[in-house]
């Protein structure tokens, strides 16, 4: 009887920890696409000719992709817990991090250009506030 039992609790926490991998890798998937996503919007502003016309572009992009980047951000943050493990939420935190810092540090990079034209500020901080949005939300 004893036997049976840890052979059943043995079967169960194998299920429990296919079905974290599981999680693990699309997890891995969705940090893979915002992660692209974000690159693909920084290379529209930093190899247009024009930075202005670069974050016009961005942010037709950003507003392309804002349903099914929202609907993957949905996904993670739907997860409990104990669907992954501690070495992915630490690499989902990191990545969500690195990727908000890259869009972020654009007003940084930015910051002459700002001040010199209002209208291309309003346009930066709009799109960083956008992604911000996107990803807290």
């Amino acid at each position: 009887m004893f036997r049976k039992q840890i052979v059943a609790l043995g079967l169960a926490l194998m299920t429990m920890s296919l079905g974290a991998c599981k999680k693990d890798e699309e997890v891995n998937s969705i940090l893979a696409t915002v992660d692209s996503f974000t690159t693909e919007l920084l290379r529209r502003i930093e190899m247009a000719a024009n930075p202005s016309a670069g974050v016009d572009d961005a942010q037709k992009y950003l507003d392309s992709r804002r349903p099914d980047i929202a609907a993957r951000m949905n996904t993670l943050k739907a997860l409990r817990g104990d669907q992954v493990s501690d070495e992915t939420k630490q690499k989902m935190k990191a990545s969500l991090v690195d990727d908000a810092s890259r869009v972020g540090s654009l007003q940084i990079k930015y910051v002459s250009r700002s001040m010199s034209d209002p209208a291309f500020k309003v346009k930066l901080d709009n799109l960083v506030k956008d992604y911000q949005v996107l990803l807290a939300n």
